[in-house]
């Protein structure tokens, strides 16, 4: 009899990693499954390939000839074991006017709203987590949980209560910026350096998230929007999809300097698999992304690094296509000797220790 291949189905680390899945909480802290809302996809469902057009999805539902089939979704969450995914409201920065703001605030309102309608309709096997108990919850009842985000604080607007409406939804996090600097800070990518990192409405907005309970997420932020939070918050922030610059010198990667400010802070760097961040040069792997992973873990310690993909996102990698292939992320933690306490750490504890810290902060 052939032994098993290290890192096949029956190999023993395969199945010391699905037996770690069993026991600890496993978070994916940025999926763009909702960006496929209009091309008719459906995360309680195993969904049909859809046609889409790569260069508009997130911006307009205009049909495509590129086939698609989404990466994340209820069922491949199962078979991945993946307890919990924070499913974001992407919003592509457009123009800053009163007008055009308005419908940024109406388009994340109606993704978080059709997210929220598709938890409730497979109610059955997912619930929405508003905090870490509830993930906890729902895994002993054997559901999985999806936790709300948003993706461009472009989703506020103009208008501060809109933190307190989204929060009320149960948001657990907004991204600052995407591409492109907006009201409340400069952007890491097409960006003009205009605030010289936040600007003054951005300093209220972090204010406003911290009262209200929403993390503050830097990810796609400029390094000095970036230090400027940190310094201003008053309580741990997060990279919720960043690789690291040191690795992969991509202006969208996280810098030294802005990893170890998260890290002092308490914060957390969810670690982005999203090809062209984690490897300048030639065709990144799991094993480069997992890089990411122990080069944050020495520079600033285990309890300051998660994972955040960035599915659905993006270029996926060629051993890391969806979420059934969760658990390959864990067998590659064993296989560089990181311990269960560690994984529990990597997967989903640093992330409820800040999510718990900021809603406990909340007044």
């Amino acid at each position: 009899m052939c032994k098993a291949i290290l890192g096949s189905p029956q190999s023993p680390v395969d199945i010391q990693a699905k037996e770690i899945h069993q026991r600890i909480i496993t978070i994916d802290t940025h999926v763009d499954a909702p960006m496929y809302f209009g091309y008719g996809a459906d995360i309680g469902k195993t969904n049909p390939v859809m046609k889409v057009d790569p260069n508009t999805v997130g911006m307009t539902d205009k049909p495509g000839n590129t086939p698609y089939l989404l990466k994340v979704d209820i069922p491949q969450m199962i078979k991945g074991q993946l307890d919990a995914a924070v499913m974001v409201a992407y919003l592509h920065q457009e123009a800053r006017t009163k007008a055009a703001s308005q419908e940024a605030v109406k388009k994340a309102d109606a993704i978080l709203n059709k997210l929220t309608k598709q938890i409730q309709q497979h109610s059955d096997i997912v619930g929405q987590a508003r905090n870490s108990d509830d993930i906890r919850r729902l895994k002993k009842e054997g559901k999985k949980a999806i936790v709300l985000g948003i993706e461009n604080g472009y989703a506020i607007g103009k208008d501060l209560k809109n933190v307190q409406k989204y929060a009320d939804k149960g948001v657990a996090y907004i991204t600052l910026s995407h591409n492109g600097d907006n009201d409340i800070c400069d952007a890491a990518v097409r960006s003009k350096q205009e605030h010289n990192g936040l600007s003054e409405f951005g300093r209220q907005v972090v204010r406003e998230m911290n009262r209200c309970g929403i993390i503050v997420d830097v990810s796609h932020t400029s390094e000095k929007t970036a230090l400027d939070v940190v310094e201003l918050s008053a309580v741990p922030v997060i990279a919720s999809h960043s690789a690291c610059k040191g690795l992969c010198d991509h202006p969208r990667n996280i810098s030294d300097r802005a990893m170890k400010a998260i890290a002092d802070k308490g914060g957390v760097i969810q670690v982005c698999f999203y090809e062209y961040f984690v490897k300048k040069n030639g065709k990144a792997t799991l094993k480069d992304a997992v890089n990411h992973i122990d080069y944050i873990v020495k520079k600033v310690g285990i309890d300051h690094v998660g994972i955040g993909t960035d599915m659905d996102g993006g270029t996926e990698l060629p051993d890391m296509q969806n979420a059934t292939d969760y658990p390959k992320i864990t067998v590659e933690l064993l296989k560089r000797g990181y311990s269960e306490e560690d994984i529990a750490k990597i997967w989903g504890g640093n992330f409820l220790r800040v999510w718990d810290a900021v809603q406990k902060a909340k007044k």
